[in-house]
């Protein structure tokens, strides 16, 4: 969004036996080890914090650049209004008022304060082409390096605010390479946030070029931001069709900005919260209050306290996949860990292994430790060996089954997810055949021509990127996964 005062305009297995494999595993971190021991992650398409727990975004945008005087009570409002993260408007000094050091701080400090996680991103430069503009955005971050350094637990750095306006995806992206190693090269290892080409509102920038910007990351630790209103988000097909493209490429995606209407059309905000919801998605709404009279509309509170929301924000809110209903706060203000990180996020040793799982039969483990996640979540995401995770999808051979160890309240609730970005089917989802119970838990097998038939290829190896293990209706816990050859 631009300048608020300027009424807004945007195009906006035994024990014993395992212990030892099991505890190296445990030390095997998912990213380079500074970047995952000191704030959150990049794992496949999910964002892990520090303690190695999935971390789900729901929140809202706060403009502190032009209305700082409020800001305080808009990040408490928020957080009493049950949001688990906030975007904060700040301004390098090239269009507004400069955000000084202090400042910056001061926002850090009362999201912590409110258990709120924090992404600060720069708004002079939006809807830019010019790579000065977005350079200018950078400097100030390096500037301003001390308050994110000793942050990363708590802080995105989202570089730009919907910087290149044009629909351009090969300009955006090398730009934005530009950028990101520049922050890399000044020694900010915070997770970068980056907005899609066309003012936030073309994700094929992502779909087309979004890996070359993730690649151009020393730490791998950079997400993506579509900015959902009536280009992107304005009805279900193109608001499911644009997540799954920026989901296959194999890294995160977050809803950074969306409303429920907007200049030049109608956004479908109810499908955007119900299809994040599915798929482990963030998303921010904008904004919580503030814009111009002609975009009134977007105030998601009446008031700065949030004690009173307008229609929009009753539904953001208080909706049947709102804010209240689907937000998580992260676990680095809980002290809740996961017990293993690098379990939970699926980077545990996947070599032959002559023990047996619970079955009986000899195996290869993908996973062991636990982990959780709520309704359509995926507690388990373990990457194959071609994208550099631990699991070589060679290992899967006829006659053999994914064998999955969990709890659910409905021991049914529970699917294997075969994802691929390389050409096989983009989001293959697989029914167990059987079911049964094992150690204190549920456990389901999954045969291999199941997974051939869902997939539409037996050539794993070439196209299976990621696989999931899928919640469907019920919160689920996983303990292990493991395939599995018969005896």
């Amino acid at each position: 969004m631009v300048n608020m005062q300027t009424n807004l305009k945007a195009v906006k297995r035994t024990a014993a036996t395992m212990l030892s494999a099991m505890l190296l595993a445990l030390s095997m971190p998912a990213v380079p080890a500074d970047a995952a021991s000191k704030g959150f992650y990049v794992s496949g398409t999910s964002i892990k914090d520090a303690n190695g727990n999935t971390f789900v975004m729901r929140g809202v945008n706060i403009a502190h650049a032009w209305y700082s005087s409020y800001t305080s009570t808009s990040i408490k409002g928020a957080a009493d209004n049950g949001a688990n993260t906030v975007r904060v408007v700040v301004a390098d000094g090239k269009k507004w008022s400069k955000t000084s050091k202090s400042d910056l701080q001061s926002i850090v400090n009362e999201c912590k304060k409110n258990d709120l996680v924090c992404i600060l991103e720069v708004h002079d430069a939006t809807g830019s082409d010019s790579t000065s503009d977005l350079k200018a955005a950078v400097d100030y971050w390096i500037e301003n390096k001390s308050v994110l350094q000793g942050n990363e637990k708590y802080v995105i750095l989202n570089i730009a605010n919907e910087w290149y306006g044009s629909w351009n995806g090969y300009s955006w992206a090398e730009g934005n390479k530009s950028a990101v190693k520049s922050i890399r090269n000044a020694g900010i290892d915070n997770m970068i946030m980056v907005d899609c080409a066309g003012w936030g509102q073309y994700p094929d920038s992502i779909k087309d070029y979004g890996k070359s910007v993730f690649n151009a990351d020393s730490q791998k630790n950079t997400v993506f931001s579509i900015h959902m209103y009536e280009y992107a988000g304005g009805n279900s097909s193109t608001v499911k069709k644009n997540i799954d493209n920026a989901l296959g490429i194999g890294v995160p995606v977050v809803i950074g900005e969306f409303g429920g209407q907007h200049t030049n059309g109608d956004v479908d905000e109810g499908t955007i919260m119900s299809y994040c919801t599915q798929k482990n998605v963030g998303y921010l709404g904008w904004s919580w209050k503030g814009n111009g009279s002609d975009l009134s509309y977007l105030d998601i509170s009446n008031n700065w306290s949030g004690t009173s929301l307008t229609s929009w924000g009753n539904t953001l809110i208080n909706g049947s996949n709102g804010i209240k209903k689907t937000s998580k706060k992260c676990s680095v203000f809980t002290g809740s860990s996961s017990s293993s990180n690098s379990s939970s996020s699926g980077n545990t040793s996947s070599s032959s292994s002559s023990s047996s799982s619970s079955s009986g039969d000899p195996y290869v483990s993908l996973f062991w430790g636990q982990s959780s996640a709520g309704a359509w979540g995926q507690p388990v995401s373990v990457m194959t060996t071609k994208n550099g995770g631990s699991f070589d999808a060679s290992n899967i051979k006829k006659k053999g089954y994914f064998y999955v160890e969990y709890t659910n309240s409905n021991r049914n609730q529970i699917e294997l997810i075969l994802q691929s970005w390389s050409g096989g089917s983009g989001w293959a989802k697989v029914q167990a055949y059987e079911f049964g119970s094992a150690n204190g838990h549920s456990y389901a097998k999954f045969s291999y021509n199941d997974c051939v038939n869902a997939f539409g290829t037996s050539n794993f190896s070439s196209y299976l990127d990621q696989v999931h293990v899928g919640c469907m209706k019920n919160s689920t816990t996983v303990y292990s996964v493991c395939y599995c050859y018969p005896n």
